[in-house]
């Protein structure tokens, strides 16, 4: 497949989560917005091996946005999923039965950051190795978020470094 292919992907399920808001069926949006995370870490692996880090950036922070939204509606019992998590949001989705995840958090905040940057160069530069390490990272993240998004197994985030 090439970059406008899974562009086009994105967009369309991003349109189907649309209109599913509209029906308000609360399983179905969060359904969706747990595959748009797999959709996202999908297009990033094209993105990896073309060395594109920045858009590899944007693609992991959409994915972290939109399994962080399934996660909240669900926690939350609520129908349409917030614009933006605030801090203290992120912090209650990412506590684990030990405590809070703050180095999840602030790596959460971080890849946000990136992926908001205007001026890019230094990303730009950055080797392979190590933005493959920072979306394993990512990767780790979201499969750790979906087993509480999705209970079922054959339906949860799948790593895109097992493929």
């Amino acid at each position: 497949m090439n970059n406008l292919t899974f562009m086009a992907e994105c967009r369309d399920h991003t349109n189907k989560i649309t209109r599913t808001q509209g029906h308000g069926t609360q399983s179905k949006t969060i359904y969706n917005l747990h595959n748009l995370a797999q959709i996202h870490m999908n297009c990033t692996l094209l993105f990896i091996h073309q060395h594109s880090p920045h858009v590899c950036i944007i693609f992991s922070d959409r994915a972290l946005k939109s399994m962080l939204q399934a996660l909240y509606m669900k926690e939350k019992n609520t129908v349409f999923p917030p614009h933006s998590l605030s801090l203290e949001d992120v912090v209650e989705l990412t506590v684990q039965e030990s405590g809070p995840e703050l180095d999840t958090v602030m790596f959460i905040h971080s890849m946000h950051f990136l992926a908001s940057l205007i001026d890019i160069s230094p990303i730009e530069h950055m080797e392979t190795a190590s933005l493959k390490k920072l979306m394993k990272r990512v990767d780790d993240v979201l499969i750790q978020l979906s087993v509480r998004v999705i209970s079922q197994p054959s339906e949860q985030y799948h790593s895109i470094f097992l493929k």
